[in-house]
Order: C-alpha cells, then structure tokens, then sequence
C-alpha cells in the first residue's frame, strides 16, 4: 500500500495523488461491500484484479468537485466527507462510511464530480479504475441500476442539505422526500414548462446540469430575455405554488440536466407546519421577483415591470 500524506505542496494541489500499482492478492468481500453483490464472480474477480490499495492520512482531497475522477472508490477503512459548494458557501453534506462506494455519479454520467470528497481520519481506500467499472455496466443491468440508485440518492440528499428552502426542514421530513420523489432527465434544449403553463402539481429540485429561465424579450419577439440559470441545487417552480399563477418564465435545459420532483401538496403542507419553511419560501420567492424586477425596468419602465413581478407577491400570513 501507499501511505498518502499531506505536506505544503500536497495541501496546494491535493488531486495529485499517486497511486499504488494493482495488488494481485487483493480480494473484494461482497459482504464488506455489499454494492459488489450485484456482481458476478467473474466480473467480481476482475475488478479485484485491477483494484489499487491507497492508505490516505486525515486532510487528503480523494476527489474534487467539479473535477472528473476516474476511479470508483471503496471503503476499507477510515472515515470520509462530503462538501458541496452552493453559491458563495462550502457545506458539509454527509459522510463516508467502511462498505461505502463512491465516485459513481462521474462513471455512470460520464460527468465532473458534484461534490469533493476528503478524509476526516487515516483512511484505507480500494480504487478501481472506471473503464472497468463502465465495462461491467454495458452487460450487467443489476449493477446499473444500483450505481444509478446510490447516485440518484446522494445527489439528491446533497441538493436537498444545500437549498436554503429545504435544508431548513427536518432530517426526517428531507428523508421522506428523497422516499417519495422521483427524478427526470432532460437533454439539452429541452423544455421543463413553458411561460403560463399552469400545471402547478409539481416543483423541482436541481441535482445536475444547468438549466436557464427566460421569457420573450419585451420589445424583439424573435429574442428571448434570459433572466437566470438554474445549477445543483438550486429549486425550480416554487413561485408558481405560492403566488398561485402559471408559471412565469419557460425552463429549457442548457445542459444534459437532472431533476427531482417534489409535491406541491407537500409543499403548501410544510409551508403551514413550518414556520422557518414559510418564510424562507417567501424571501426565496421575493428574492427572485426582485431579481426580474430590476431585469425588466430598463426594458419596460419601473412601474410595468413591478405590475409583471414583485406585485405579483401575495402578503405573508
């Protein structure tokens, strides 16, 4: 095995951490990691043959966000967690256990990791290199989909510990979430609703890819007025719930983008049993208003833009 520590260079530049060669005693037990059970001896074996032995001290950045690792990890040992950037802040959203997987977002989305991930303790990791990972994917479907299910559910785990809206909602009402929603996919150029729809069943979560909200430009019909984009955790048609109109502005996809849903029954239900989530609703909600507003008023006037936005706002109760 190889002993990673950190000094002042590797503290600059973490990600450049060497690796031990493939150990050819090295075994992969299924029952010390249990996503491997989907697995077939074979392929098992093989995995286990091309599998590097990393011993990491505590501070080690094993993979950085917005970065593309190449490896799937797993944990032997130690202890690991995960920080996720959402705009100007760093937050912890969740820990890495021994048995645990990770990595696997990167490999099945062919996409830069969403979050870092760092050692909290002297930490022993099993890395196998992603083309293997990948190969295995093409023929075996049990596997597939339970990479995609951890994925899905640490994705969305992540955005709901980010969002300002729902990170103020009990752990136990963010786990019923993740329970009952489902997440979709859109390719870029898609569209997630358009200007005045007004099915309001639903509102979304981002958990990746980049999405940007518009509306016609006011004084060009053939151009579009682009007022924000939509990134990793950031929500998606909460104003259409609590102004109680169509949907203001259309959502297309910029890039591939993945979402998920939430029930706007659930919403108007946490709204009236949490104070905190009520009035973070209505400042998430004003902040956006606000944010056309001032986009508007040089096209339109002051006065036009406020009647299309802030007035829109109904009073909080």
């Amino acid at each position: 095995m190889l002993w990673l520590a950190t000094s002042a260079a590797a503290n600059h530049n973490r990600h450049m951490i060497e690796q031990a060669e493939p150990n050819a005693d090295l075994s992969l037990d299924t029952r010390e990691f249990p996503i491997l059970a989907m697995l077939f001896p074979d392929e098992l074996q093989q995995l286990a043959s091309e599998a590097r032995s990393m011993e990491c001290v505590a501070g080690v950045d094993i993979i950085l966000e917005g970065q593309q690792p190449k490896d799937l990890y797993l944990v032997q040992h130690g202890l690991l967690k995960v920080n996720k950037r959402h705009g100007d802040r760093i937050i912890e959203v969740g820990t890495i256990t021994p048995g645990e997987a990770f990595g696997e977002a990167s490999i099945l989305y062919q996409a830069p990791a969403g979050a870092g991930v760092r050692t909290i303790e002297p930490t022993v990791l099993y890395a196998i290199p992603g083309v293997a990972i990948t190969h295995i994917l093409g023929s075996n479907e049990r596997f597939f989909r339970a990479l995609k299910q951890l994925a899905e559910r640490r994705s969305a785990a992540s955005a709901l510990a980010v969002n300002p809206l729902f990170s103020v909602l009990p752990q136990a009402v963010r786990e019923v979430i993740l329970y009952n929603s489902r997440v979709i996919s859109l390719e870029p150029g898609e569209q997630l609703f358009h200007q005045g729809d007004e099915d309001r069943g639903l509102m979304y979560l981002v958990l990746g890819g980049e999405a940007e909200i518009s509306i016609p430009h006011p004084t060009d019909p053939e151009r579009r007025l682009v007022f924000a984009k939509a990134v990793s955790g950031d929500e998606i048609g909460e104003m259409a719930i609590l102004c109680n109109d169509p949907h203001a502005a259309t959502v297309t996809a910029v890039t591939p983008l993945r979402l998920m849903t939430i029930n706007t029954e659930s919403v108007i239900a946490w709204q009236r049993r949490y104070p905190d989530f009520k009035y973070e609703l209505y400042a998430c909600v004003q902040r956006k208003l606000l944010h056309s507003m001032q986009a508007l008023a040089p096209i339109i006037g002051e006065e036009k833009a406020r009647s299309q936005t802030i007035d829109r706002l109904p009073p909080i109760t």
